[in-house]
């Protein structure tokens, strides 16, 4: 007589290798959405400067900036920032000292690898830098690696896009973008950069039995 074979044994070493597989193909959500901030969480009132001059004087060259009016922190701490009257997008690492250019150069253009007074800007996804790309009423999207941006969106008769500034992007790469100039917020979804607006009010809920009057409308695209 042979061997016994434990089946049970087997089955559960099959089990286990399953279940080991499944999770080695568990892909997590990366950049800035995967952050979570604990309800308790508190900060030190004394700030550093973690990027520019800490005398406050401005300049063109890598270590510092001029008029910066938005930026971006992603899961590893990369900070990147709108160099508004540089005309670029520039990324700081954890402890760098001196900035890298990303995206335009100090001299304004509308060019793909140029920028007008950027007033916005995100990371998605895949790493690519979206840019509010404001004097130049557009939205560009810079690819990871290239100082060459795709326009996502621009002003056009079927598009009236005015100066968009602060510019946030969601997990399903919908990006939201303010409009100075026409009083509203803007929703694009991927791959279109015309949408159909419509007005929703905004309310302000003070309990859960008690809400104010609307504040203010806004505009979303689709």
């Amino acid at each position: 007589m042979g061997p016994v074979k434990d089946h049970h044994s087997e089955a559960s070493r099959q089990k286990t290798k399953r279940r080991v597989y499944f999770l080695s193909l568990s892909i997590l959500p990366t950049g800035i959405y995967a952050l979570s901030i604990p309800t308790c969480a508190t900060w030190n009132q004394t700030g550093i400067t973690v990027a520019g001059n800490s005398n406050g004087s401005s300049g063109s060259d890598l270590a510092s900036l001029i008029n910066p009016v938005d930026i971006f922190v992603d899961n590893n701490y990369t900070l990147y920032i709108a160099d508004g009257d540089n005309n670029r997008a520039v990324r700081y690492y954890t402890n760098d000292t001196i900035g890298t250019v990303v995206a335009g150069n100090s001299t304004p253009g509308d060019s793909p690898s140029e920028l007008n007074a950027p007033k916005g800007i995100a990371v998605d996804q895949y790493g690519a830098i979206i840019v509010a790309d404001s004097s130049n009423y557009r939205i560009q999207r810079f690819p990871l690696g290239s100082t060459v941006g795709t326009t996502l969106a621009i002003n056009s008769t079927t598009n009236i896009l005015g100066q968009v500034r602060d510019l946030h992007i969601n997990v399903n790469n919908e990006i939201f973008v303010t409009d100075s100039d026409y009083s509203h917020v803007i929703k694009y979804y991927p791959n279109n950069g015309v949408g159909v607006t419509f007005s929703r009010q905004l309310w302000i809920r003070l309990s859960s039995k008690s809400v104010v009057r609307p504040i203010w409308k806004f505009r979303r695209w689709k």
